[in-house]
């Protein structure tokens, strides 16, 4: 929490210089407020990291018209918040935007991608939704685990969704080789 809190006034100093060299509608000016709006969501500013990823996913909308991958990632980010709020349904939403918004931009095999299905299969869990949150837990999982180091985080979200899934719906053969993994990481 300290770390954090020491960031902040470097974090808000390079957001004012990236404004006065760029202008408020840059690229640069959506990255910083990315970061700033990343340390709020660590501390548990909700109101703070929304409206940073919101500046951020509105910037990235007005300097890609055509669409482009960091506009996912800003409706990802915006989705955490909402995740963070306990707002399932409207995480879910928002993951799935931004899985559209990585079609069109990005390869199906991207981490980004995978991350982004993990997401959302963990929205869909939340929401004692397993049958759908299944193939995105899934997919999640296989294109990260061709890619990542099998303990990443992400890794271990989508193995103990996986666990949840399959035991809610019943199917415990399914969970076990996830189970096991689990269990020896």
């Amino acid at each position: 929490q300290k770390r954090l809190d020491e960031a902040l006034d470097p974090l808000r100093k390079a957001l004012a210089i990236q404004e006065r060299v760029y202008g408020p509608v840059s690229r640069q000016v959506a990255s910083a407020a990315n970061e700033l709006a990343s340390n709020a969501l660590a501390r548990n500013q909700l109101d703070e990291a929304e409206a940073g990823f919101s500046r951020m996913l509105a910037i990235y909308r007005a300097v890609y018209t055509n669409g482009h991958y960091l506009i996912g990632i800003a409706l990802s980010n915006l989705a955490s918040v909402s995740m963070q709020r306990k707002q399932y349904g409207h995480a879910e939403q928002l993951y799935r935007q931004a899985l559209e918004a990585y079609a069109t931009t990005l390869p199906a095999d991207n981490m980004n991608v995978g991350i982004t299905h993990i997401k959302l299969g963990r929205a869909l869990v939340r929401q004692q939704r397993y049958t759908e949150a299944e193939p995105h837990s899934l997919k999640g999982y296989a294109i990260l685990s061709k890619q990542a180091n099998p303990a990443v985080s992400w890794l271990r979200n989508a193995r103990t969704d996986l666990v949840s899934i399959y035991d809610a719906l019943g199917e415990p053969d399914k969970a076990k080789p996830f189970r096991a993994e689990l269990a020896a990481k």
